[in-house]
């Protein structure tokens, strides 16, 4: 399995980077993210695109901006006609916070989810656990409010909806499927990381579901995978933009980076 991760809150895209990113990626996929009101969320989505995209050439050999790509009733990403080193693969995107992550299987369901673990603005966790009730069983309200840090019950919070999302997005359904059929029961995070997290399904433990979970930056980072748990592969990789494979002939229209420089970074 791959995992890799860019964080967009501190890549200060040049002219010439914008322009090379925009040329890699199809031009309904520019539009889309020109349409952004700021940087932030524009760099996000740029990112997940060229990390998609840099993973397929690099195992294929074919260059980043050819391949094409769909989104499914749930709007889960899939290649179109790929050709036959990822005929089989399997992958999912997700970006929040100050990241963008990738994660990448064989022949098996995958979701990944990214949350940055922070309070949104003018609430108290309290408050902000009184819209979410509706989320979680007993149980793992149980676990998230097992201390009386409210930092610390914040951090489960995100844990337990990161695994959440992972799994819906692994199964294709989104936020559908009703969350309160899937219950986890958390292992504990050593070394900043955990691969014994079970599900329980309608009731019934999964043995066919493992979920590995990276704590990294004030981030939570959950991979969902059908497939029995392993303990061996909860890595993360920290790419740069150097590090992607992005095409080197920059976009003529060098409007596109004059819209998003004009950007924001983001609100207030």
């Amino acid at each position: 399995m791959i995992r890799c991760a860019f964080k967009t809150s501190t890549w200060l895209p040049t002219e010439m980077e914008w322009l090379r990113a925009a040329s890699t990626i199809s031009e309904a996929e520019r539009t889309r993210i020109s349409q952004f009101m700021f940087k932030r969320d524009a760099k996000q989505s740029m990112a997940g695109r060229l990390l998609m995209r840099s993973y397929f050439s690099r195992l294929s050999g074919a260059p980043p901006q050819t391949f094409l790509l769909d989104r499914d009733m749930s709007g889960k990403p899939h290649l179109v006609t790929p050709p036959g080193p990822l005929e089989h693969v399997t992958f999912n995107v997700s970006h929040a916070g100050e990241y963008a992550v990738f994660a990448a299987a064989t022949d098996t369901q995958i979701g990944v989810d990214v949350m940055k673990v922070e309070l949104r603005r003018n609430t108290t966790v309290q408050e902000f656990f009184s819209h979410m009730t509706r989320q979680f069983t007993d149980h793992e309200w149980s676990n998230i409010r097992c201390s009386d840090d409210q930092t610390c019950q914040l951090f489960n919070f995100y844990r337990h909806w990161c695994l959440k999302e992972s799994f819906v997005k692994a199964i294709g359904t989104g936020l559908k499927f009703g969350l309160k059929r899937i219950e986890f029961t958390v292992g504990p995070i050593v070394g900043g990381s955990c691969c014994t997290t079970v599900v329980a399904i309608d009731g019934c433990q999964s043995e066919e579901w493992s979920f590995q979970e990276i704590h990294h930056d004030n981030h939570i980072i959950t991979t969902a995978v059908k497939s029995p748990s392993s303990c061996d592969t909860v890595k993360l990789e920290i790419l740069k933009f150097q590090d992607l494979n992005v095409n080197q002939e920059p976009l003529e229209d060098r409007s596109y980076f004059d819209v998003f420089n004009a950007k924001k970074e983001f609100p207030g």
